[in-house]
C-alpha cells in the first residue's frame, strides 16, 4: 500500500531538523556569551560583554542595563549601547516604566510598539539620541531577587521579536546575574581596601610616637596609662588592617604561593618557641607530638608557619589558666595532618559551622580574648591554597581541636 502522506511527513521532519539546529546554535551561542561575560570581575567590562552577547544573541541594534541600588532601593541606567549611551548612565528609571515593571513583576516584556505603550520613558531617548521602536526586556534575578535586568531595542530589519528571543535573553540573564553580583563584590572589596590601606600610615605613625613617649621618663603614673592604651589600641587596629588587606588579596585571587622545600618540625619548633613566653604568663603548657621522620615538603613555608601561628596564639587566647596546648603532626593516605589541641571553654555547636567565617567571634570568650574574627579565615584560605582542607573539633566546655591537611605531592 502506497504512503501518500510521506511528502507532509519529510517536511515535518525537515522543519524540526531546522528547529534543532537552531536550538543547537542559540544554546553554543548561550555558552560562548557566559564564558565571556564571567571571564572578567570589572564591572563595567562584565556590563559592556552582556550588552554585546545580548544584542548579538537577539539580533538588535542596542542594549542597556538596569540595576537597582542596593541602599536607596532606586532603578538607575548602569549601562547602555548606542549614540551618546554614555548620556545615559546613571539615569533613573521610575518603577511604572517599562524597566521598572519588569523589575518589579519580576517577568520579561516585550513591547513591539513603545509609543503605542504609556510606560515607555522619552527622557532617555532625548538623551542619548537613539530612536526606540520596540523593546524586549528580562529581570536579572539572584536567588529569587531581582537585581535589574535587561534591554534589548530595536530588532533588526525591523523584524518582530520572537518567543525564541525571550527565552535565550532570559536565560543569558540568568547567568549574567552572578557575574553582576560577583563584579560588585569584587568592586566594594577594592575599595575597602583602599581605605585600608590609607590607614596603615596614620596608625604607624601613632604607635610609633606612642612608643617614643613610653621610652621618656616620667612620674605620671596616669598619663603613662593612657599612652599605653594609645599605643596598644593602635598596634591591635594595626593588625587588623594588614589582616584585612592579607585576606583581601587572598580572596582576589593577587596572592601567590611561593613553594619552596618546607620541614615541617622545624616551623613547629620555631612558632612553639616564639609561643612559649605568652603560654607560661597563663600556666599553660605547650607539648609536641611529631610523627618520626615527617618528609619534606613543597609548600610556602612562611604561609604555613602563619597557619600554625595561629592556631597556637588561639589555643593560648582561648585556653583556662593551667591548661594544656598538644601540637601534633604526621602523615596518612598521602597527606601531612597538622593538629593543635587545646583544653580550652571550647565551641557551641551552632558556632562550629561559621569558623572561618570573616569576622565571626566566637560566642562565651571574654572580651579580653575577642579578637579581629580574620586570623581563621586567613588560615582557612592559606590552606584551601596548598590544596588542602581545614577542619574544627570542639566539645564546648572541654577544649577544641583545629586542624588542616595538605596533600604531600
Amino acid at each position: 500500500m502506497t504512503d501518500t502522506n510521506w511528502p507532509d511527513r519529510l517536511m515535518g521532519l525537515e522543519t524540526r531538523v531546522e528547529t534543532l539546529e537552531r536550538e543547537v546554535l542559540v544554546l553554543n551561542r548561550l555558552i560562548e556569551g557566559s564564558q565571556i561575560i564571567n571571564s572578567t570581575l570589572q564591572l563595567k567590562r562584565v556590563l559592556e560583554n552582556l550588552m554585546q552577547v545580548a544584542t548579538d544573541l537577539t539580533d538588535t541594534e542596542a542594549s542597556a542595563i538596569l540595576l537597582l541600588d542596593k541602599k536607596t532601593g532606586e532603578l538607575y541606567f548602569e549601562a547602555a549601547t548606542g549614540t551618546k549611551s554614555a548620556e545615559a548612565s546613571r539615569v533613573r528609571v521610575p518603577m511604572n516604566s517599562i524597566g521598572g515593571t519588569v523589575v518589579s513583576e519580576g517577568r520579561p516584556l516585550l513591547i513591539p510598539d513603545v509609543h503605542q505603550d504609556p510606560r515607555w520613558a522619552q527622557n532617555v531617548d532625548r538623551q542619548t539620541q537613539f530612536q526606540t521602536r520596540s523593546i524586549l526586556a528580562v529581570p536579572l534575578t539572584l536567588r529569587g531577587d531581582v537585581i535589574g535586568a535587561v534591554e534589548v531595542l530595536n530588532k533588526r530589519h525591523d523584524a518582530l521579536f520572537t518567543d525564541d528571543d525571550v527565552n535565550a535573553l532570559a536565560i543569558l540573564a540568568g547567568q549574567s546575574a552572578i557575574a553582576i553580583e560577583n563584579a560588585r563584590l569584587f568592586e566594594q572589596r577594592d575599595y575597602l581596601s583602599d581605605i585600608a590601606h590609607e590607614l596603615r600610615a596614620p596608625l604607624t605613625a601613632i604607635s610609633g610616637y606612642s612608643q617614643m613617649l613610653l621610652e621618656e621618663p616620667s612620674d605620671d603614673e596616669m598619663l603613662r596609662e593612657f599612652i599605653q592604651i594609645i599605643y596598644d589600641e593602635a598596634r591591635r587596629m594595626g593588625e587588623l588592617v594588614n589582616n584585612f588587606l592579607d585576606l583581601a588579596r587572598m580572596e582576589s585571587g593577587r596572592t601567590e604561593l611561593i613553594k619552596s622545600d618546607t620541614n615541617v618540625n622545624d616551623i613547629v619548633e620555631q612558632v612553639v618557641a616564639m609561643s612559649r613566653p605568652a603560654a607560661q604568663q597563663r600556666d599553660i603548657a605547650i607539648h609536641v607530638q611529631m610523627a618520626p621522620d615527617l618528609p619534606v615538603i613543597q609548600a610556602d613555608n612562611n604561609r604555613l608557619k602563619q597557619v600554625v601561628i595561629n592556631l597556637v596564639n588561639n589555643a593560648i587566647k582561648y585556653n583556662r589558666e593551667g591548661g594544656q596546648i598538644t601540637v601534633s603532626a604526621q602523615v596518612d593516605d598521602g597527606r601531612l595532618h597538622v593538629a593543635v589541641r587545646d583544653t580550652g571553654v571550647g565551641i557551641l555547636p551552632e558556632d562550629l559551622a561559621r569558623l572561618g567565617e570573616k569576622f565571626f567571634r566566637v560566642r562565651g570568650a571574654s572580651e579580653e580574648t575577642l579578637g579581629s574574627g580574620l586570623g581563621l579565615a586567613i588560615a582557612k584560605q592559606i590552606v584551601e591554597f596548598h590544596g588542602g582542607q581545614f577542619n574544627v573539633e570542639s566539645t564546648y566546655g572541654e577544649g577544641s581541636t583545629f586542624g588542616f591537611w595538605i596533600p604531600l605531592a
